[in-house]
């Protein structure tokens, strides 16, 4: 997210429709990112203190991670598609797929009809000199190549030459700053607090046979006690709201200021309550409910 939130800064006045679409969805980005490079992910940092891996071999994982890296993968259709898993028949109650793709929609139809407004054609969209320095910047600099090249290139066009083209651009990063982190964030406590469930280290390699491994072998390999209430305190604020939170399908007055503008930003709004009703009923009949993409749950971008 922070690529696209220094593109947007950097190419996009406050006026452009644009801007008025992202805005709200990089809110923080770049402070808690900061932040997070200082506390969390430092030398000192709580995460430094729970890995198994040292800095240079989390930097390591994470950069060969990274040269995989495809934007498209931030798009949940084409995500679920990729990974074989968007036919409802074949795998039933996939909630995050279900839900994160209503959601996505919700989010398209409000960015058409606000790029609609914007733009007359296509033409207009290619003619659009500050749109094409943000798609450049981004292609250029938002995801620099490490170590020469991406393997399989990162996907992120070095222009926008249609409208369909920026509403899937801008459907994305809203969805990615919103839905999408709360997806993978706001579980952590739930899942990460039973230390043997998920833990972020091992201190002896895994058992090489089945039915070998003692409960002594298993409580020698887990976290010790100071690693397990740093996953546990880390987790927990991690999990938390941040106490200034704005939720998905909320717009500052200043962004949405047309008559038609307001207008697709209450019907947003209505189309996300709606979805949240459905959740909350498919959730009554569920033993674990699933709650990470109930909208009134979602903050519009990254505050934590």
């Amino acid at each position: 997210m922070e690529a696209y939130a220094m593109g947007l800064m950097r190419n996009i006045p406050d006026a452009h429709p644009v801007y008025k679409l992202l805005r709200p969805h990089t809110r923080y980005t770049m402070a808690i990112n900061n932040k997070a490079r200082e506390s969390l992910i430092g030398p000192n940092g709580a995460i430094n203190a729970t890995f198994s891996l040292d800095l240079q071999g989390q930097k390591d994982v994470f950069c060969r991670a990274g040269k995989k890296y495809s934007v498209n993968w931030s798009n949940i259709k084409r995500d679920v598609k990729a990974r074989g898993v968007q036919d409802s028949s074949l795998l039933p109650f996939y909630h995050y797929r279900d839900d994160g793709i209503k959601i996505w929609d919700a989010l398209t139809t409000y960015v058409n009809s606000i790029i609609d407004l914007s733009y007359h054609d296509d033409k207009s969209v290619k003619e659009d000199k500050e749109l094409q320095s943000f798609a450049h910047d981004i292609h250029n600099n938002g995801f620099p190549a490490y170590d020469g090249s991406y393997l399989n290139g990162h996907d992120f066009p070095p222009s926008i030459s249609t409208k369909a083209e920026i509403v899937e651009i801008c459907t994305l990063i809203m969805f990615t700053g919103s839905a999408q982190h709360a997806a993978v964030n706001f579980g952590q406590y739930t899942y990460y607090s039973f230390v043997p469930n998920a833990p972020l280290t091992l201190h002896h390699p895994p058992p090489a046979e089945k039915g070998k491994l003692t409960f002594k072998q298993l409580m020698d390999a887990l976290p010790n006690e100071e690693g397990t209430q740093n996953m546990i305190t880390v987790t927990s604020l991690l999990s938390k709201y941040s106490s200034d939170e704005i939720f998905v399908g909320t717009y500052p007055a200043e962004l949405v200021v047309e008559k038609e503008a307001k207008a697709a930003a209450e019907n947003l709004r209505k189309t996300l309550e709606k979805i949240t009703v459905e959740i909350e009923e498919r959730n009554k009949a569920l033993e674990v409910p699933y709650i990470y993409l109930l909208p009134k749950k979602i903050p519009n971008s990254i505050t934590i």
